[in-house]
């Protein structure tokens, strides 16, 4: 019989923690009364002995994942589990599972995504960075309620559940930390059902430096939160348009900025669309007319018209002349990235 329950564990060389880890997911778990369920480890190429040590403790299967990457360890584990729901924490001991009875008491309510909140639960002291717990998460967080609707409170907490059929269905792209930030966006994007608990977050206790690197992985996770959502794009349009006609009577060359900035988030704008067809295969009105055949002829004429207007325009409107080629070099390489997104992602070969 199947599990209710696959808790996924991932490791790159976890060596000091991953025994205590599996075990203490082994000891709640069992005393969870009638709760059937397995425990995976999905190691990411661990060269510290992790895979030898989780293999002895005889409590968990031991999976390979061939892709390096917090997320692909994740996706890989998720989709590898036998439950119907997957309960994935970090192997660090910083997540007990001591919480994961609270987790359980949602499996009655049909959640597609739990997310245990750090911030709404019990943070140990020296757990988490000041500047991680009143900067980067609290801001991060902000944004996704606002883009997003949905009503989370700790984006990058790493204990969470996820319904198995439903997480199929996401569709997941990202391989590494911004993984976290991908599955509760898409969460919200499919209208799932979803809920938070209060945890425990307790120290670290590898006693070595954490595998995050803090402004790398903080840009991915912002990177992941606007560009899943394209529309957030028109907010930074409208201000450079605003910013150049305000600045019209005052400096040529910031007016310029700011209109050449509104130009490439424009067209970032239906790049991101198409990328989003492409991923999703589902059609809009933007990807039907940039997936036709027509787009290189009218790139084409719009850059021999622009080419034009550059040669017609008297050298005393040089300012206006650069415009012109800055917009000429945005619509050449944003037609490039079209057709090798059409090329790579659309009409490719078929997978065996």
């Amino acid at each position: 019989m199947k599990p209710e329950l696959s808790i996924v564990i991932p490791c790159l060389n976890e060596g000091p923690t991953i025994r205590r880890v599996i075990l203490d997911a082994y000891k709640y778990a069992s005393k969870i009364a009638g709760l059937k369920f397995e425990i995976v480890v999905a190691d990411n190429g661990s060269s510290d002995g992790s895979q030898r040590i989780t293999k002895s403790t005889g409590k968990a299967r031991l999976i390979k994942v061939p892709v390096r990457g917090y997320g692909a360890a994740l996706h890989w584990g998720i989709l590898s589990s036998r439950g119907r729901y997957v309960l994935f924490a970090d192997a660090d001991m910083s997540y007990p599972f001591l919480n994961l009875s609270r987790f359980i008491d949602e499996l009655k309510n049909q959640q597609d995504l739990v997310l245990g909140s750090r911030l709404r639960g019990l943070v140990e002291p020296g757990a988490m960075p000041l500047l991680n717990r009143y900067l980067g998460t609290p801001v991060l967080t902000l944004l996704i309620r606002l883009l997003y609707g949905i009503p989370t409170t700790d984006c990058n907490s790493g204990m969470r559940m996820v319904r198995k059929s439903f997480y199929q269905k996401l569709n997941m792209r990202n391989s590494g930390m911004e993984w976290a930030s991908e599955l509760l966006l898409k969460t919200a994007l499919k209208n799932g059902r979803y809920t938070e608990v209060p945890i425990i977050f307790k120290k670290d206790q590898r006693h070595r430096r954490p595998h995050l690197s803090r402004w790398s992985d903080g840009w991915r996770h912002l990177k992941a939160i606007l560009f899943m959502k394209p529309q957030s794009l028109w907010v930074g349009m409208l201000t450079c348009l605003l910013l150049s006609r305000m600045t019209y009577t005052i400096s040529f060359a910031l007016t310029s900025l700011f209109l050449l900035f509104g130009v490439v988030l424009f067209f970032s704008w239906l790049a991101l669309l198409f990328l989003a067809f492409a991923i999703e295969k589902q059609h809009n009105q933007i990807s039907l007319i940039l997936n036709s055949n027509r787009l290189v002829s009218w790139a084409a004429m719009s850059m021999f018209s622009l080419g034009g207007l550059i040669v017609l325009l008297p050298e005393t409107r040089l300012g206006t002349k650069m415009i012109l080629v800055g917009i000429i070099a945005v619509i050449t390489i944003w037609t490039f990235l079209i057709e090798t997104i059409k090329t790579h992602l659309i009409n490719r070969l078929p997978n065996l």
